[in-house]
């Protein structure tokens, strides 16, 4: 007994007490959120859009809430119904980021539990690997709401598809996305392409970093009902093409032919021509200084990617294409053109793709938002429905009296909480 009151002296006994309480202390803000009796809001995965947008925004908010979630019916109206691998590289992230507990976060599985902790802070150094051709862009879609409101730098490594059907090129992100975030945000992120990934294989490795909110923790509101000056000095197009290693086939039609498929010609010939067409299509349109950049990379498959971004003071609208070796040039410029000359003739402030992603920004943002825009798409009508289930944001769609919409959110003014 003498030995060991020997051994435990009064300072040892001290130091082993503040131990014991502080991870008594610890414990109480590690509860899980299912003891704090908040109750489960439950999401129909199959409404409207139904598909793997409805899962991106509700993990995003789930986390940034702290409120747990269950996602029923998941992509329930497609052939391939439940999560697929770009999904749960999405959730695998935002749980990392709030070290959340899930279940049924498999392949295939139609039912999705996500319990978040707090939000972790520092700098969340990530790695995650679909091993699929699965979208990184969508991923982005998930991660960066929650990254922005961290207390430090955001580095993330994702692996998959750069540039795949079904969802915005990467070129689309880093030139329509990002620098729009920017500018009505204050959210600062840059992305840096290690290698381009494609369909079916994948392969694509990106490094993706964010910064924190620089604006007292708070997103500001934003206002683009008013398209303001001329588009025309700012028009630029970003075409991106692989050049596959293998030898011409001897035969093929020739590239100046406007209506044939892709020919084993060099890859920037094919390009430039592109190019060419995109700006006697926007003549027609006195569209008349539009500056066209080009990119080629090796692949041993052939893909590509058109991109037209066109910015105002007040306004920015993008337009894309991801295309292979079935399409013609013809069907590529149409295709890009068409709903770009849409927008900047209706004086639309952003083109519909760009405005399904502002949503969850206008919904945590300080304040009231306001943003014009030419077609309401079943994807915003999608973001705005699951904003409105787990936020207390408030959305209004307003016609405008030159046919427009007009979409106001009063945001909850949701703020960075530092732990």
């Amino acid at each position: 007994m003498n030995l060991i009151l020997r051994l435990f002296t009064f300072p040892d006994l001290l130091f082993s007490l503040i131990l014991f309480f502080k991870f008594i202390n610890l414990n109480k803000h590690c509860t899980p959120l299912s003891d704090r009796n908040m109750a489960v809001k439950e999401i129909d995965g199959s409404k409207l859009e139904g598909g793997g947008q409805v899962i991106r925004l509700s993990v995003a908010l789930s986390c940034l809430l702290e409120q747990p979630i269950q996602i029923i019916k998941i992509r329930a109206g497609r052939s391939n119904p439940g999560l697929k691998p770009q999904h749960i590289a999405g959730i695998y992230l935002v749980k990392e980021m709030c070290k959340g507990v899930t279940r049924g976060d498999q392949q295939n599985s139609c039912v999705l539990s996500f319990e978040p902790q707090s939000l972790s802070m520092g700098n969340f150094n990530l790695n995650v690997d679909s091993r699929t051709a699965a979208s990184i862009s969508l991923m982005i879609q998930s991660v960066l709401p929650v990254a922005i409101f961290s207390n430090c730098s955001s580095t993330i490594t994702m692996k998959g598809g750069t540039d795949v059907r079904f969802a915005p090129p990467m070129d689309y992100v880093i030139n329509v996305l990002f620098p729009l975030y920017h500018k009505l945000f204050g959210i600062s992120c840059d992305i840096h392409i290690n290698k381009r990934g494609f369909y079916p294989r994948g392969g694509g490795d990106v490094k993706f970093t964010v910064n924190p909110l620089n604006y007292n923790g708070y997103l500001k509101p934003i206002e683009m009902i008013d398209s303001g000056s001329s588009f025309e000095s700012t028009i630029r197009g970003i075409i991106f093409i692989t050049e596959k290693d293998t030898a011409p086939v001897v035969g093929q039609p020739r590239l100046r032919g406007s209506h044939s498929k892709f020919p084993p010609t060099p890859s920037f010939e094919f390009a430039y021509d592109i190019g060419v067409l995109i700006k006697k299509k926007l003549r027609q349109f006195s569209y008349n200084d539009v500056k066209i950049e080009i990119n080629v990379e090796k692949s041993n498959v052939f893909h590509g990617s058109v991109v037209l971004v066109a910015e105002s003071e007040k306004c920015f609208i993008g337009s894309s294409i991801i295309y292979d070796e079935r399409k013609s040039l013809t069907d590529i410029v149409m295709n890009v053109c068409d709903k770009f000359l849409m927008d900047l003739m209706a004086k639309s402030c952003v083109d519909e793709n760009t405005m399904d992603n502002l949503i969850i920004f206008m919904a945590l943002a300080n304040g009231k938002s306001k943003v014009k825009c030419r077609e309401i798409t079943l994807h915003t009508k999608t973001a705005i429905h699951i904003a409105e289930q787990l936020t207390n944001a408030k959305f209004q769609i307003k016609q405008t009296e030159d046919r427009l919409n007009e979409i106001v959110c009063e945001g909850i003014g949701f703020k960075r909480h530092i732990i």
